[in-house]
């Protein structure tokens, strides 16, 4: 068996560029089964707008294994500290269990601490325990706010 911390000391993380928009693409579509390019390119397009990057990939051996895209938030929703948000966040089957989206979460937690953000928020299906889990493990939290949608008719 190989030590935990072994493990990790081999991911490395680095920022986010658009060479790396076909892993995340390939790597989101085994664990939701659905082929998403148009949400992640306007998500990345949407990051290159920001003062500071803030999204990340993982890699082990030069292959990306994971990725956590974020977006970075100064007073809106009548919010007025810095906050951030998870817009997207998945390891690769094989690199599940080993750490990888537990080292992708701490390096995000510590780039956003830099900056002040004080808060970071996500969504979760409700029925995605897996993904419920892995958050609950990382620190997270039912938020005191509620999510609100009214579905409108076409």
């Amino acid at each position: 068996m190989i030590d935990q911390t072994e493990e990790t000391e081999a991911i490395d993380i680095r920022a986010l560029d658009e060479r790396d928009l076909k892993a995340i693409i390939d790597i989101d579509a085994s664990s939701s089964r659905r082929r998403r390019p148009e949400y992640f390119r306007s998500v990345f397009q949407r990051s290159k707008q920001s003062p500071m990057q803030v999204s990340l990939v993982a890699e082990i051996d030069g292959i990306v294994t994971g990725f956590v895209m974020a977006s970075l938030f100064y007073g809106e929703y009548g919010i007025a500290e810095p906050t951030a948000s998870i817009d997207a966040v998945g390891v690769a089957p094989d690199g599940r269990r080993h750490g990888v989206g537990h080292v992708l979460m701490r390096q995000l937690l510590s780039n956003l601490t830099a900056v002040g953000v004080t808060t970071i928020r996500t969504e979760v299906a409700w029925s995605d325990l897996a993904l419920l889990g892995f958050f609950k493990n990382e620190g997270f939290a039912p938020a005191p706010r509620l999510c609100l949608e009214l579905k409108v008719a076409n």
